[in-house]
């Protein structure tokens, strides 16, 4: 159970990004999760052993996707639709490509601002997406406190954000 618990807490972020990207839709993302870890649960003594569980649990997420998906957002996603792989789309994706990987740069260079107890509670409530009263819960704190901790942690970010963008 612990190691399974384990695996879920480390492996939720990224596969709920990988999920989200393939449809689009926040609650389709976590339902299809719930679902896998679900299935992976009720599975486990039948799966074999995996050496990449990462790998294996993104081809499993990515699997259950696209049997569920309609046809053609399969195929959109896949990448292999009529027209879809033209020489465009993937200069546009390579913008977009180019385009996050500056916008994290300066996220990540904007979180260097914050104390590590800020840092523990922007991932609790944005990347965990835990609400108030569970972050006052898991770190002994006053809901009131949790929030003017995220509060002045935004405020921070848009500031240091705000900078580095001019």
């Amino acid at each position: 159970m612990t190691a399974f618990i384990n695996m879920y807490k480390a492996y939720y972020q990224f596969l709920f990004v990988y999920a989200f990207k393939m449809g689009g839709i926040k609650e389709l993302a976590k339902e299809w999760l719930h679902e896998i870890f679900f299935e992976l649960w009720n599975r486990r003594e039948q799966l074999p052993a995996v050496e990449h569980i990462g790998a294996y649990l993104e081809t499993y997420l990515r699997r259950k996707i696209l049997r569920e998906l309609p046809k053609e957002q399969a195929a959109r996603v896949l990448g292999t639709g009529e027209g879809l792989c033209s020489e465009h789309a993937y200069e546009d994706l390579l913008v977009q490509l180019q385009t996050s990987r500056e916008v994290k740069k300066r996220v990540e260079k904007a979180m260097t601002q914050l104390s590590p107890r800020q840092l523990q509670v922007i991932r609790m409530k944005f990347f965990e997406d835990l609400d108030y009263e569970q972050i006052a819960a898991n770190t002994a704190t006053a809901p009131r406190t949790i929030y003017n901790q995220v509060y002045e942690s935004i405020q921070i970010l848009r500031r240091h954000l705000a900078e580095i963008s001019l």
